[in-house]
């Protein structure tokens, strides 16, 4: 069996010794750079890795592709992936605990003053009771969360320990553990939208969800409500925010996400003072490179095994 590692930033090859030392059998190529892959992956069994779509087909022996991220919409944008036999995996549950504080973290942002805080130590000036009579607890208030996975469960547990209602919605409503909360089908978004104080968007992005927080949608939230965005790009409609947050229809939004990325340096987006803006970063923690290495090392013990399925198997069809 041949593995090729593609250029990363997570140290992937440190998994080889051990594989090695118990599936001789296997060998790796590791690519630092473009031109490797395209001469490597024309004889890989598996690739670790992001790929492009001339780098598929080039890959004709290709059984098992490991994502390092835990989204895989641009994976799925390779029509001929999408349609093979070929295997998917991706990190999903490393980012959980990461993105749920950097969830929160954007939220004290605002509610707890910390961003006018910082723009008035730059500027040396002593705000102290300006900001105070603008904070706000997060007790008693109400957290939707729109998409309930593992981000999104991370996320509710946090919330319910600041003594928030939790409300969330998924496409498998049915399927999750009643941890009390209340979890709604897609069809009851405009609900839970209008309910809550905090809206967080956690659903990956697929045709279905790609849109999805439009003009429509951000009418149904409260003037007052705050909406974090920390999946993917694409899902909320980044116009109809600007019109939202500028005109006093939503109070304030914060993003690690973004339809193009990075954020074109024009974009209205980074001079709108009611936006955090966070360039794709939320995932990053002292823990991840390892995470990613444990679920890579586990997949190629269970794919030299045949022991099948995998860690994290994506369903390509439904893009989660």
């Amino acid at each position: 069996m041949h593995i090729v590692i593609g250029p990363n930033n997570f140290n992937m090859e440190q998994v080889i010794p051990a594989i090695q030392a118990r599936y001789p059998e296997v060998t790796f190529d590791i690519c630092k750079d473009r031109e490797c892959v395209d001469r490597a992956i024309v004889n890989a069994d598996a690739y670790c890795g992001w790929i492009t779509r001339e780098m598929f087909l080039a890959g004709k022996k290709l059984r098992w592709i490991q994502s390092l991220s835990t989204g895989v919409d641009t994976f799925l944008r390779i029509q001929e992936l999408k349609d093979s036999d070929v295997i998917l995996t991706n990190a999903r549950g490393v980012h959980a605990a990461c993105l749920a504080e950097q969830t929160f973290a954007m939220i004290f942002g605002f509610t707890r003053g910390m961003k006018a805080f910082l723009e008035h130590q730059q500027r040396h000036e002593w705000a102290g009771r300006e900001i105070r009579d603008s904070l706000v607890e997060l007790m008693g208030s109400t957290m939707g969360i729109v998409g309930y996975g593992t981000v999104g469960h991370a996320i509710a547990e946090r919330a319910r320990a600041f003594g928030m209602r939790v409300l969330a919605v998924d496409v498998f409503p049915t399927d999750k553990p009643d941890q009390g909360l209340q979890v709604f089908g897609i069809e009851d978004l405009n609900t839970v939208l209008a309910e809550s104080d905090y809206v967080v968007i956690t659903v990956p992005l697929t045709s279905q969800t790609r849109g999805m927080m439009g003009a429509a949608q951000l009418a149904m939230m409260k003037p007052s409500a705050i909406l974090v965005g920390i999946s993917r790009g694409g899902i909320i409609d980044e116009t109809a925010l600007v019109d939202a947050l500028t005109s006093g229809k939503l109070a304030a939004a914060a993003l690690d996400v973004f339809e193009t990325e990075p954020l074109p340096k024009d974009s209205p987006l980074w001079d709108i003072p009611n936006l955090i803006v966070v360039p794709h970063a939320a995932g990053g923690s002292q823990y991840e490179a390892a995470a990613i290495r444990g679920i890579f090392r586990e997949n190629i013990e269970r794919f030299v095994r045949g022991d099948f399925p995998l860690r994290n198997e994506v369903s390509k069809q439904r893009g989660y």
